[in-house]
This record gives structure tokens, C-alpha cells and sequence, in this order.
């Protein structure tokens, strides 16, 4: 194979992932579109080559810049500089994936070692990409089925490292069915058939899930009525040229017409009283009401002096005051004066605060410097690049609100945290029945970034079976079935509110019991096969040594 054949093999891997993914892609293509990368890796086993890692890295990553730009070019509209090296770092960390994974093909051991490998590798990077500092986990491959939910409803056993898995290995049953087409045709054929079962079976079963899974029907006994508010408030243009009462009257606008004596929670997008308030004082009868940034609180008592069965839950920006460095976040402020700032989620009721939560996975570079043991001395970088105070102070728990007049708590993910699955369903192991998901994705503009979002909430409904209110400032705001389907989703840039009657579930599913178990086992076999290789190596250079 010429390299220019290579290359554009590479390319055409990067195209069909790029196609493939939500919104508005074909997700049956991601079965197919590792293809040509496995040729391409089965070219440069063949020449030998004295490099296997690096050359591995290399047209892998071709393939992989194209993939990561093609779906992720919109982190533009939020910072030029972090998306160069967003798309050029998460580019690379994949490609390594694919030289250790080239490496180990170089060992030449039976032709099912290599899909196993593979398998291993990825799900190991997945995971770590999860829960490492760096964390970036947009494009694991599992999030392909996200606008198709119908087709995974087992997610609520494997979670979406069964979709990487079930991805990866259609990818090999397609790839042995081509390369076996003219040398064994009765090879080629068991392999077609195979391919056509493992993609065919699973959609079969999830389908029939999905069309038998029953969510029981609103009733004043079992229902709570909620309203959603979307507030449409412009980030840049809007967001800090208001107070937080101006801020608050906004979110009564909108959202008060839409309740009743019945309504038992009004739910608030992230951040819709931006300006940054002491969470001492939240709850305290004391606050500072002389300051605008406090003077919405009183109005919060009079919302429930009209409304006393009503819980509301708001995104703030909140801080704590301490003496000392209590925490690697906190900033000193003033000599012997340090703070630390928090994305929050509040709950209030007619006894005043019922709850605090705060974010807890934080967006790197904007929201936290990764690792800052290592690199504090860059903490302004966060600043310069997200527009905050530097890194966030985060929670030590996944912590759930109690909400009055009904018997039943309440998860709120803020923002990002919806794109976690174990993170997520943590909530729901704390006692959480329902969900709620609260957003402001107008920082990204009306781009793919706030749909993919949006679909990854009905991903997280799937493998929790709770019903998820979803706030959003701009869009996409909706009432996300146990299921994954989406009742009222409201169109990016409208300000309105949602209503309705939910019904909250308290069963455990197996993917919330126990994680991302399959990502965990994939983590074990990846050291088992690292060993492995470097027994091999070590005992062909003995015998080398030996024949000598």
C-alpha cells in the first residue's frame, strides 16, 4: 500500500466517525468507520516497520483530529486558544491508544488478540478521560446513541461502555468480513452473518424494551406537578450588565404564570442569578439586603408566602471565607484572607433553604486547573480562559434535595456532570427519584455543542430510569421520560416555561448499582496484557540473546 493509500484510508476513518455523530449524524456509520484505520494498521504491520508505536500514533491521530474538530468545533465560540488544545490534545491521547494498540499487533499473536486488545485500550482511555483532571468525555464512543436512545435501553445495565464496546467489536466483525471477502468466502460469510447479529440483536432487544418499558400515568396521587424555567438571558450581552433582582424578576416572569397551588417545584438554569453571593448568608435572616446581590432573597419568602407547598431550585455563583488555605482552590484574597468560589445549585422553600449542592466535575481550563498541585503556578490561565475567579471549590458528594409537601428527593446535576454517567447515577444511589439537569449553553452560540448536550440527559434517563427535568438558559430545556424521550423541548433562544405532572421512580437499576463495572474490568485486562507483552519481549530477546 502506497502512503498516500494510507493517508487517505486515515482520512476516510475520520469522515465516517465525523458522519456518524449526534446531532445530526448517521450513528450505524460508527459500526463501519474504524475500517479502514484497521487497514491501514494492517499495512504498517506487514512493512515492519521499526517505529510500530509512533507510526500507529501518527495515522491514527489523522483520523482522530478530523473526528475531534469536525464534532467539537464549537468550544471556538468559548475560547479560541483552549479549543487548539482541546482538539490537539484529546486528538493525541486517543492516538495513543492506537500506537500501544499497534505495538501490541507487532507481537503477532492470533488474529482474536487484536479485537480484544483494542477493546481493552479504549474503554481503559475512556475511563481515565472520566476521572482524570483532564477530563474531556465528549466523544466516547458510547455517546454515539445519544439522539437514539431506543436502541440502547440496555444502558440501564451496561451504561455507555456497552455502546464503545458494542461500537469497537462491529467494527472487527466488519473488518474480518474484508479481508477474508476473496482469500476464504466461507470466512467471509460467518463473519457477515456475525456482523449482522451483534448489530442487529441488541437494537432488536433495546426496541423491545423500549416499547415495553411502562411509566406509569400522572395521578394526584403519584405525580408531582413542576414547572421549568427557561430564561433566555445572553451570557455576554446580558448576564453581568443586570443585578441579580433584575436576574430574579426575569425568572418570575416567566415562570409564574405557569403556577398553581398544586405546583410543588420550580426549577431554574444554572448560574440564573449570576453575581456571587456568600453561602453563609443564603440562608441566614440577617443577609445584606442593602446589596443587590442579596435583595432577591426576601423575594424568594414572599414567592413562598403565595406559594407554600412550592420548592425552587436555582443555579448561583456562591463563595466561602476562610483564614487559611482550607482548600487547594481557595485564593488568597487579602493578607490572611483566602476564598473559595462555587457553581451551586440551591433549593429553597417556605423554612427557607432546604439545600446546597456544589459542582463537583468542573470544565478544565475554564472552571479548575488540572492538577493544581503541579501547575497552581497557572491558576490566572483558568481566569483568562473561562471568564471565572480561577478554580472552583467542588463538592465532597453527589448531595440530593428534600422537597416539602411530597415524599420524595431530588438530584440536580449541574452543566457538565450530565455528561457522566457513574457521576450522575451517584445521585440516584443518595436517594434521588427524580433528576434534574440545570444548563446555560448559550456561551456556545446555536451550535451543535448545546443539541449534543442536551441528548446526553436522555443517555443519563436510560441508565438511572428517572425522569430528568432539564433547565436550560437558552435551550434545550425539556421533561426527559424514563425512556429518553423528550415531552416540551423547547427551541435554543425562546424564554418561556415548561409545566407539568411527573411521576418519580425509586428503583435501583443494575448500571446504578454498580458504575461503569465493564469500563473497570477493561482497566484489569489492559495491565493483564501489558504484562503479557512485556513477558513476550523479554522472552524473545532472551532467546535471541541465547541463539547468539
Amino acid at each position: 500500500m502506497k502512503k498516500t493509500h494510507r493517508y487517505l484510508l486515515s482520512i476516510l476513518s475520520g469522515i465516517l466517525l465525523f458522519l456518524s455523530w449526534p446531532p445530526h449524524g448517521f450513528p450505524l456509520l460508527a459500526f463501519f468507520a474504524f475500517v479502514p484505520l484497521f487497514f491501514v494498521s494492517d499495512d504498517l504491520l506487514e512493512h515492519e516497520t521499526k517505529v510500530p508505536f509512533w507510526r500507529g500514533l501518527w495515522h491514527a491521530y489523522i483520523t482522530l483530529l478530523i473526528w475531534n474538530i469536525g464534532t467539537t468545533w464549537w468550544i471556538w465560540n468559548i475560547t479560541p486558544v483552549g479549543s487548539i488544545a482541546t482538539f490537539a490534545l484529546n486528538s493525541f491521547f486517543m492516538a495513543i491508544v492506537f500506537g500501544c494498540w499497534q505495538r501490541f499487533r507487532s507481537l503477532r499473536l492470533p488474529p482474536v488478540a487484536a479485537p480484544v486488545a483494542l477493546i481493552a485500550f479504549w474503554c481503559t482511555w475512556e475511563y481515565l478521560h472520566l476521572n482524570w483532571d483532564l477530563t474531556w468525555p465528549w466523544l466516547n464512543l458510547g455517546n454515539v446513541f445519544s439522539n437514539s436512545t431506543e436502541f440502547v435501553q440496555w444502558y440501564e445495565i451496561t451504561g455507555t461502555f456497552g455502546g464503545t464496546i458494542w461500537v469497537l467489536a462491529g467494527n472487527f466483525f466488519c473488518y474480518f468480513l474484508l479481508k477474508n471477502i476473496r482469500k476464504n468466502r466461507k470466512t467471509a460469510f460467518i463473519h457477515g452473518i456475525a456482523l449482522i447479529l451483534w448489530i442487529v440483536l441488541p437494537a432488536a432487544g433495546s426496541l423491545i424494551r423500549y416499547k415495553t418499558y411502562t411509566i406509569p400515568s400522572p395521578t394526584p396521587e403519584n405525580s408531582t406537578e413542576v414547572v421549568i424555567v427557561q430564561q433566555n438571558t445572553d451570557p455576554v450581552e446580558e448576564q453581568y450588565h443586570m443585578n441579580n433582582v433584575q436576574h430574579f424578576h426575569r425568572l418570575m416572569e416567566v415562570g409564574v404564570p405557569k403556577l398553581t397551588q398544586n405546583t410543588r417545584l420550580m426549577l431554574c438554569a444554572e448560574t440564573a442569578i449570576p453575581w456571587s453571593i456568600a453561602s453563609a448568608a443564603i440562608g441566614a435572616d440577617d443577609c445584606p439586603t442593602f446589596n443587590s446581590s442579596y435583595a432577591w432573597l426576601p423575594i424568594v419568602d414572599t414567592l413562598m408566602h403565595f406559594y407554600p407547598n412550592l420548592n425552587f431550585i436555582v443555579g448561583l455563583s456562591t463563595y466561602e471565607i476562610f483564614d487559611h488555605k482550607a482548600t487547594l482552590t481557595a485564593q488568597e484574597t487579602h493578607p490572611g484572607t483566602f476564598v473559595d468560589d462555587y457553581n451551586t445549585a440551591a433549593c429553597f422553600n417556605r423554612n427557607g433553604l432546604a439545600g446546597l449542592y456544589y459542582k463537583s466535575k468542573l470544565v478544565p481550563g475554564v472552571e479548575k486547573m488540572p492538577y493544581p498541585q503541579v501547575f497552581g503556578f497557572l491558576e490566572k490561565l483558568a481566569i483568562d480562559l473561562g471568564g471565572t475567579s480561577g478554580s472552583l471549590g467542588k463538592d465532597t458528594e453527589q448531595r440530593t434535595f428534600p422537597l416539602q409537601s411530597v415524599p420524595f428527593r431530588i438530584g440536580t446535576a449541574i452543566c457538565y456532570e450530565s455528561a457522566y454517567g457513574e457521576h450522575f447515577g451517584q445521585f440516584v444511589k443518595n436517594g434521588a427519584q427524580m433528576m434534574s439537569v440545570i444548563t446555560n449553553d448559550g456561551w456556545w452560540g446555536n451550535t451543535p455543542g448545546h443539541q449534543q448536550h442536551f441528548m446526553m440527559s436522555k443517555m443519563r434517563a436510560v441508565e438511572t430510569r428517572r425522569t430528568i427535568l432539564r433547565s436550560a438558559n437558552t435551550g434545550i430545556s425539556a421533561i426527559i421520560d424514563e425512556r429518553g424521550d423528550a415531552h416540551q423541548q423547547t427551541k435554543y433562544d425562546t424564554r418561556l416555561a415548561l409545566h407539568d405532572n411527573v411521576v418519580p421512580n425509586d428503583t435501583l437499576t443494575f448500571y446504578v448499582r454498580h458504575g461503569d463495572y465493564l469500563a473497570r474490568l477493561c482497566v484489569a485486562l489492559t495491565v493483564l496484557i501489558a504484562l503479557l507483552s512485556i513477558t513476550l519481549r523479554i522472552r524473545k530477546k532472551y532467546q535471541q540473546i541465547k541463539t547468539k
